[in-house]
């Protein structure tokens, strides 16, 4: 969480941390002050003191972060870029200067979205202003080890973005409910064929209805392509009977928030054998993980039940034949919060040693994919797991298959 910033600063030896959004909403740097600051550099000591550099068009913002703040003009940044020549120079000089006024020395966490070049540039220029710092190259790192636990203002937030979710995947359902056969297609309320550029449109405007806003394409995607797990599909593919709809949704709270993240698989009529047999399948396996999750437990251990469960019945996963991309070809799950995929892994290598711990939010999504014969599967739920160790299942939506459209 973040109040562990201080305590885990002291626990790495680290000096101190400085966190860079340039011109785009940064989570570090959201995370570190709680503020959607787009353009600013916040340095924190291992002592607790905080400091923001911040544009002047931010500063009500800035206020609200509760530190001393100046603005970068306050910092020469102008006339800095024109006797360094590059704004990543001019950065790194800006950060070399203020860490050593603020006697910050020795090992850092530097955090920030930022192009390789641009980093370089930055972290040579820093160390000539101030030989003293050190980039520690961790892993995990400072911000993601903070950020495998939630507070509770942080759950709140997911919890807003969850209702939003399950409000579209609702909305979803009623809306294939009220299709009404037209020879191969299908059509709503007199409009034309019905595609899935309908769904995801009318998963906009829900999501907005809802106070969320979609972070990045979600997945809706149908055939074939629902064979593929992250194929985000082709809007203007037509709806069909009897093949499998895959929507995967991940809405967030505000621009660059909190997110959710969950996914339902759909077909409207009757589903042929093969793609119920799939869905059993894969409901099966989630039902056994979502039933068996305990906090403590080595959150690998629950890909190895999935694969245990698919491999029964015949599929391959990535532990039976690896590098597969047919059946089960992905982990169990991940963590969720600024951003979409986070820590903890429910999967990865042997050497993945992370624990379910209180206050984690994670995906439990197991899947099945054969494009080869047009079909995929993925149900998906996003866990809250409780201080108390119990389990709160954050999007609670219906998981049936089959749809039927009136007519």
């Amino acid at each position: 969480m973040r109040q562990d910033l201080d305590r885990l600063m002291r626990e790495r030896g680290l000096a101190g941390l400085v966190v860079l959004a340039y011109d785009r909403i940064s989570p570090a740097m959201y995370y570190v002050t709680g503020q959607q600051i787009h353009y600013g550099v916040y340095f924190r000591s291992a002592d607790g003191r905080a400091y923001l550099i911040h544009d002047p068009m931010e500063r009500d913002s800035a206020a609200l972060v509760g530190c001393d703040h100046a603005g970068f003009p306050q910092h020469r940044l102008p006339q800095l870029f024109e006797e360094e020549g590059t704004y990543a120079k001019a950065f790194g000089r800006i950060i070399g200067e203020t860490t050593e006024t603020l006697g910050i020395k020795g090992p850092i966490g530097l955090f920030g979205d930022m192009s390789g070049g641009f980093a370089v540039a930055l972290v040579e220029r820093m160390r000539q202003v101030n030989p003293a710092l050190v980039v520690k190259d961790d892993y995990p790192d400072l911000l993601s080890t903070a950020r495998l636990t939630k507070s509770d203002d942080e759950v709140e937030a997911i919890r807003a973005a969850s209702r939003g979710a399950v409000a579209g995947m609702e909305r979803v359902r009623k809306f294939l409910s009220e299709l009404k056969p037209d020879g191969n297609g299908f059509r709503h309320n007199g409009s034309g064929r019905v595609t899935l550029g309908d769904l995801r449109r009318l998963l906009h405007r829900t999501f907005l209805d809802n106070g969320v806003a979609e972070d990045g394409a979600s997945i809706v995607a149908q055939g074939r392509d629902a064979g593929v797990p992250h194929n985000h599909g082709n809007d203007s593919d037509e709806l069909r009977a009897g093949t499998p709809i895959l929507i995967d949704i991940f809405p967030g709270v505000g621009s660059g928030g909190y997110h959710s993240d969950m996914t339902r698989t759909f077909c409207i009529g009757k589903a042929p054998q093969p793609l119920k047999s799939l869905h059993d399948d894969v409901r099966r396996a989630f039902d056994s993980a979502m039933g068996s999750l305990k906090a403590g437990e080595l959150c690998r251990d629950y890909q190895e039940r999935t694969c245990d469960i698919f491999e029964k019945v015949g599929h391959p996963t990535l532990r039976s034949h690896p590098g597969t991309e047919e059946g089960y070809c992905h982990g169990l799950g991940h963590g969720v919060g600024l951003a979409v995929h986070e820590p903890p892994r429910l999967g990865g290598p042997p050497s993945n040693k992370a624990r379910l711990e209180p206050r984690m939010v994670i995906t439990v999504e197991p899947g099945l994919y054969y494009p080869s014969r047009g079909l995929g599967v993925r149900i998906e739920d996003l866990v809250y797991v409780r201080p108390d160790g119990s389990m709160e299942n954050l999007t609670p939506a219906s998981y049936e298959l089959e749809v039927m459209p009136r007519g």
